[in-house]
């Protein structure tokens, strides 16, 4: 093992020790106490027996089950590694009984928690607990780290033993604990990975929080007679707990202890404000705030500080690059102690970039967060940050989905300002989508906190970039409650073109969500407030989204609506403007049976569009004029452009307007017979609406049910 090697600087354990997990070789130093085959073998049972109720950890018993066998060639060395409180030593004891005695040399173990001082006194007590636990007396014991690793690989050499080291904390504390026979294995729990031991061929076995429904059988089973009484606020309860089982027990304790006590009591409590962890503390059980200050009083000072900045943080997950902005130009330092945070399993890397804190481990950092800084000026910072980190890049997200020209209301180049784009290259649009696909609820969540504290106007704008992803993803219940905030926002910022824009935008996911009147009275208060600011294009904006209200009733007004906005737009020079709005008059005179005029309109729009250039807007172009070519009845030429229209929607990621597409192509399919090529894209327009949650999905099966 690296950390092992002599010569190391590391604690006195590292000096005085060496050798490799991997193959158990080690310095062989004097021997003591008798090995000969006419003294008594003594046959050790030492890990404590489980008691209580043991709910799942099927993988993680399986796993355990499979490295204890006492007949394999090789010395085995597992970590268990999880949350402090998560039930790591549960698991360990549970496999050992499991394995009921079927190592010759017995069961060792050790409590590292137990052992005082740490490093080298700690290994040399526990060698010294195993030595008398094989028969060695203390009269004869070696008072030396390397006489007791000695004859501790001496007693281990002829059977094969099973050792549990409980709650290392260091790897150099395993390797002196590695016996001598092959069969042996040696199971090793820990709050941190001990990714050093990894290196050395050890296994690794995740302890992970438990199900929702396992916290559950565990709240039952420990609270007894109170059992079942609310199910609907016992699993919220567990769910509270994180999967916990500490936690999990602390709540059965309290609601035992207290029969007056509701399960829904115990839920609003923990969820107030500001109680931190103190609902999970019982007089006489392990508190759990305690398990984790004792790992994060372990943590060199700038994780110490990511830690306590990670509990401001208002969303569910984060990337490496929010972390680093948090930093305050220390980003090979923030890196750092985000990977020490991810060792410790304060912070659990979901793969993919993206990291996350437990629920109950996030309170805790905020407890620490506040008890460090009683002012609250730091923590306002952290959280300052993190909303200047995501307005800016949501606003790079929103210029790479939506291009420059698109009307915005937030002075955009200032808040861009001379910093790199984190989205270029030809997939810019893409990878700006994912992103904000990824941080949407963090997005939502980061507004909030923003009007929360009174910062209206990064509220506002955030609500004005996110609509970049509402328009293409369609996620409607959000895009409504973030423009209502946002409006709300911008008129305590006392700027009536940002509550026109965001009020009358909104109306769009109004309309979508069927909610027609809504709709009409967003565009009916915004039109006023939209003409008082003077702005022409913010005008005509508002009367397209009229025409598109006009649209979704049917009504002859469409027209009339977007020949408005047109004048305003060509008047306002907004080439964008009138390509798009070309458009949705085109697609409006189609609906009204002007099949041959809504063509040359919609071709018209085609090519204004492309000059802009909008990708979506293409393709959302060329598949208005395969319907209109289907209405003419041609039928061939609507199949073509139907399939270029969902080949460049599709390839572009704007999946819903594909969906569109497809929906089209499966109708024109069925009119020429076509079922294969209507069942096909009907098939991948459920696959889109189902990504997105969309109303439309039992509508969708049954339409493929029908074809068989």
């Amino acid at each position: 093992m690296s950390g092992l090697r002599p010569g190391d600087d590391g604690p006195e354990v590292r000096n005085e020790l060496s050798g490799s997990v991997r193959g158990a070789v080690f310095q062989v130093g004097t021997w003591y106490g008798s090995v000969n085959s006419a003294e008594p073998e003594v046959v050790p049972h030492q890990v404590p027996v489980l008691t209580g109720e043991f709910v799942n950890r099927t993988r993680e018993l399986g796993r355990a089950g499979e490295l204890l066998d006492p007949t394999a060639g090789s010395v085995r060395v597992a970590v268990f590694t999880g949350l402090p409180g998560v039930g790591k030593t549960a698991v360990v004891q549970q496999a050992v009984a499991r394995a009921g005695g079927a190592f010759p040399g017995g069961e060792l173990y050790v409590d590292f928690a137990q052992l005082r001082g740490g490093g080298a006194t700690a290994v040399n007590d526990g060698l010294a607990d195993c030595l008398r636990a094989l028969g060695v007396r203390d009269e004869v014991m070696p008072a030396t780290l390397a006489g007791r690793a000695s004859l501790y690989r001496t007693r281990t050499r002829t059977r094969p033993v099973l050792v549990v080291l409980d709650d290392v904390v260091e790897p150099a504390e395993v390797a002196p604990f590695v016996p001598s026979s092959t069969g042996s294995t040696v199971l090793v729990t820990s709050t941190r990975k001990l990714s050093e031991l990894v290196l050395d061929d050890a296994a690794v076995v995740p302890v992970e929080p438990l199900s929702d429904e396992s916290g559950v059988r565990l709240l039952d089973a420990w609270r007894g007679a109170n059992a079942d009484l609310d199910p609907a606020a016992t699993r919220e309860l567990a769910a509270l707990c994180g999967g916990l089982p500490i936690a999990l027990r602390i709540a059965a304790a309290r609601l035992r202890s207290q029969p007056s006590l509701a399960v829904a009591d115990l839920v609003a409590e923990i969820t107030g404000e500001d109680t931190g962890l103190a609902p999970f503390e019982f007089p006489g059980a392990s508190r759990v705030a305690a398990v984790f200050t004792a790992c994060y009083r372990d943590l060199p000072e700038p994780a110490a500080r990511l830690y306590r900045d990670l509990g401001q943080l208002p969303g569910a997950d984060f990337d490496a690059n929010l972390v680093t902005a948090l930093g305050d130009d220390r980003p090979a330092e923030q890196r750092r102690a985000l990977g020490v945070l991810v060792e410790a399993n304060l912070v659990a890397d979901r793969g993919g970039g993206r990291y996350c804190l437990h629920n109950l481990v996030r309170r805790h950092a905020r407890e620490r967060a506040a008890q460090e800084d009683p002012t609250g000026q730091d923590r306002l910072a952290v959280l300052r940050r993190a909303v200047d980190f995501y307005l800016r890049r949501a606003a790079f997200a929103d210029l790479a989905v939506m291009g420059p020209h698109r009307l915005r209301i937030t002075p955009h180049q200032d808040l861009l300002g001379t910093g790199a784009d984190p989205f270029h290259g030809a997939s810019a649009k893409q990878q700006a989508l994912r992103w904000m696909d990824l941080e949407r609820p963090n997005l939502v969540a980061v507004q909030r906190a923003a009007v929360d504290q009174g910062w209206y106007r990064e509220g506002w704008q955030l609500a004005e970039a996110m609509t970049a992803l509402f328009v293409n993803r369609r996620y409607l219940e959000d895009w409504v409650g973030t423009s209502r905030l946002g409006v709300w926002a911008a008129r305590l910022d006392e700027n009536p073109a940002a509550v026109a824009r965001l009020r009358s935008f909104a109306s769009r996911a109004h309309a979508d969500l069927g909610d027609l009147p809504e709709a009409q009275a967003a565009l009916e208060e915004s039109l006023p407030v939209a003409e008082a600011t003077g702005s022409r294009r913010l005008v005509a904006s508002v009367w397209e989204l009229i025409g598109r209200l006009h649209d979704e009733r049917a009504s002859e007004e469409a027209i009339t609506a977007y020949q408005r906005a047109l004048a305003l737009f060509t008047a306002a020079d907004d080439a964008r403007g009138v390509a798009f709005v070309t458009f949705f008059l085109g697609r409006s005179q189609l609906a009204r049976g002007r099949a041959r005029e809504a063509l040359d309109t919609l071709q018209r729009a085609l090519d204004l569009v492309r000059a802009v250039p909008d990708q979506r807007m293409a393709g959302r172009a060329m598949a208005a004029i395969g319907t209109a070519h289907d209405v003419l009845g041609e039928g061939a030429k609507a199949v073509a452009m139907l399939q270029e229209a969902i080949e460049q929607l599709a390839t572009g990621e704007d999946h819903f307007y594909e969906a569109q597409a497809r929906e089209e192509l499966a109708a024109v399919a069925a009119r020429q017979g076509n079922r294969d090529l209507q069942r096909e894209n009907l098939r991948r327009a459920l696959e889109v609406h189902t990504g997105f949650g969309s109303p439309r999905i039992a509508e969708l099966r049954e339409a493929l049910a029908e074809l068989g």
